[in-house]
């Protein structure tokens, strides 16, 4: 790396290399728990979030009938903690699941005081707006953009005068509101970047928010993601690709079976999850008594070949670049957290991979699969999964798969029905997506944070 000095007079480059990214801070809002705790505890105990989908009539979609749905409980205890409705801030229900997250992710991370230079915030979100993905929305929003046309034409002052007296939807609003209200709550700038990558989009945020901080162009980042898209609209799209579980059995939380031989498709969810990452001194300095866990190195890439199947090449490919980039070998993964959705394709594709890069090792790894209980939830996914990565190595715990009863032998990975407890260092984690997107990471065990 080179030896000059960062834009801003900060720490030279040489003087990070040896600098640990570490996870500080942590928030989730998942259909198993809106904490951190709960949520871990669900995982450890088996504890599903699927329920049958009775907000809407899905009678004659051909698949789909179960989601991850958060319970009524959480949700009025999260819009309430989050200051959100009757007398509070107007935001759409996914900046709300983003905005809960993140709070606990910067209470966790005891960040009190304003950082010194700008904090770099890597987000991601999939929601139902003016996209598209709810008709009760986007059709309002077109027909909006026409009165206002008729109106104003394309003057900006006559187009000014028009929008003064009406409120846009929170929808449109929280678009560029996420940003400036993340920067009220720091107290400091962000370096806001807002990642686009589907169902890998999370674990991508994490590896970018490393980088920046590897970069030196900031000390503390802030990582989060939410998912709200159970609609008529997007439950028929996917219903479409026929990748939605067609389970119809009397227990909803048998739809996710991820490696399991009954698997039929994957379970969507609505859920949030955020991390604050740092470089190890910088959290020393602030007085941060204990870290998560260390960010190794990760491998991206966005294939060429299906729009929506995954290619084991590809998925090995990342996988040996975030070994390699951590400075480890195969021999030296503990566990892998999967992305598991419970597909017959990704999941015998993500296990083929496995092997490859693991060879008869495999037999021997344990696997968990945390869309087994909370389903699927998309960009969020990695984020939420990323904080189980984290838990797996603070209580050397791999949690278990409770809904894989019948292992399938094509995939032949490891997976239990109880906790195991082991000796935990290392974890491998990765995060696919439709449009050949691919991302893994390896997350370790920190130094203590107390040490120089």
């Amino acid at each position: 790396m080179s030896t000059d000095p960062d834009t801003d007079g900060g720490t030279r480059m040489s003087e990070l290399d040896d600098d640990e990214i570490v996870i500080t801070g942590m928030g989730v809002v998942t259909p198993i728990g809106a904490s951190v705790a709960d949520f871990w505890e669900a995982n450890l105990r088996g504890r599903s979030g699927l329920r049958f989908e009775d907000r809407m009539d899905l009678s004659q979609l051909p698949c789909g009938w179960v989601a991850g749905i958060i319970p009524d409980d959480l949700k009025d205890a999260v819009r309430e903690r989050s200051g959100t409705g009757p007398g509070g801030a107007e935001r759409s229900w996914g900046d709300t699941l983003m905005h809960d997250a993140l709070d606990q992710a910067l209470a966790d991370a005891a960040v009190t005081a304003p950082p010194a230079r700008a904090a770099a915030l890597v987000w991601a979100r999939v929601w139902p707006g003016p996209s598209g993905s709810f008709p009760q929305d986007y059709a309002p929003h077109l027909r909006a953009q026409a009165e206002r046309y008729q109106a104003a034409g394309t003057d900006p002052v006559a187009n000014a005068e028009y929008l003064a007296d009406r409120a846009l939807p929170p929808e449109l609003t929280d678009v560029s509101e996420f940003q400036a209200e993340v920067a009220a709550k720091l107290g400091a700038p962000v370096l806001g970047t807002r990642l686009e990558a589907t169902c890998s989009g999370g674990l991508r945020a994490v590896a970018e928010a490393a980088r920046l901080l590897r970069l030196g162009d900031a000390d503390i980042a802030i990582v989060t993601a939410s998912v709200s898209r159970s609609t008529p609209y997007v439950l028929s799209q996917y219903g479409q690709l026929m990748a939605l579980s067609r389970w119809k059995g009397e227990d909803p939380a048998q739809a996710s079976t991820p490696f399991d031989a009954r698997r039929s498709g994957m379970v969507i969810n609505e859920s949030a999850g955020a991390v604050i990452v740092e470089r190890a001194s910088h959290a020393r300095a602030r007085g941060v008594e204990r870290f998560h866990a260390a960010i190794g190195g990760w491998g991206l890439a966005v294939g060429t070949g299906h729009v929506t199947a995954p290619d084991v090449t590809e998925v090995e490919r990342v996988i040996r670049t975030a070994i390699d980039r951590s400075g480890l070998t195969p021999d030296d993964i503990d566990t892998v957290n999967a992305h598991g959705t419970s597909t017959k394709l990704n999941d015998v594709t993500e296990a083929g991979a496995l092997r490859r890069v693991f060879g008869d090792r495999l037999a021997e790894i344990d696997v968990c699969a945390v869309k087994s209980l909370t389903g699927h939830g998309s960009a969020a996914s990695g984020v939420v999964e990323t904080v189980a990565a984290a838990l797996t190595l603070t209580h050397d715990i791999v949690p278990p798969v409770a809904t894989t009863t019948e292992p399938d032998p094509k995939c032949g990975v490891k997976t239990s029905l109880t906790p195991v407890e082991r000796p935990v260092r290392t974890v491998l984690k990765s995060s696919f997506g439709f449009g050949g997107q691919y991302a893994s990471m390896v997350f370790t065990k920190a130094a203590p944070a107390a040490s120089a």
